[in-house]
């Protein structure tokens, strides 16, 4: 916002200096070139303002470290019924039923360290917002993650070492996870998402 600020300060002093100084012709001229370079660059402005905030939110984990404790095939994990509004249980929640028959099924064990850092406005950070994508993703191509490899449960170490199901808690510094991800066969190496930062490695086992 502040470099957004800028900006619109030096066109109007731009703008009051040209009136000042410049012939009438020069002034149209300049209009018309804004108008035309306003078209060019409007739609880059604002993908760069809508990715701004993802952007401060993703960089508490730029540079993040992970550390593997496990990684081991599991067979694939029953479906679990799902909640009505009343605490009923309703028909049984068919999400792993969407995946290709051949999906394979890890439990992922690791500890998720953020780079240190002086300041920023998110100090926090959600590890049910993480995800896995190829190794030749992009930064601000999420577009593009596609269905590689899905992380279906995260779960979160307490003081004890004892593992509880996240609830959408944001943490701050290294957290220990387990995770239970649904990967394609074609699947291998695999990288962490989180917004628009990318950090650490998972080679999964064929």
């Amino acid at each position: 916002m502040r470099l957004i600020g800028t900006v619109f300060l030096l066109l109007i002093v731009g703008v009051v200096l040209a009136i000042k100084y410049l012939p009438w012709w020069a002034i149209v001229g300049g209009f018309l070139l804004l108008i035309v370079l306003g078209k060019l660059f409007t739609g880059r402005i604002i993908e760069a303002a809508f990715k701004m905030p993802f952007k401060a939110k993703g960089a508490v984990l730029r540079g993040a470290t992970t550390e593997i404790h496990s990684l081991n095939a599991i067979p694939r994990p029953a479906d679990r019924p799902a909640s009505t509004e009343e605490g009923q249980e309703a028909e049984a929640d068919d999400s792993s039923s969407s995946y290709a028959p051949n999906c394979r099924f890890y439990a992922l064990e690791l500890t998720i360290t953020p780079a240190e850092r002086d300041g920023g406005a998110f100090q926090l950070w959600a590890p049910g917002e993480l995800c896995l994508v190829s190794p030749n993703a992009k930064p601000d191509d999420t577009d593009e993650d596609g269905d590689l490899c899905t992380i279906r449960r995260v779960e979160v170490a307490d003081e004890r070492g004892e593992f509880a199901e996240d609830e959408g808690m944001k943490y701050g510094g290294p957290q220990r996870l387990r995770l239970t991800l649904a990967a394609s066969p074609e699947a291998r190496d695999l990288q962490f998402r989180y917004y628009l930062e990318l950090f650490g490695k998972v080679s999964l086992p064929a």
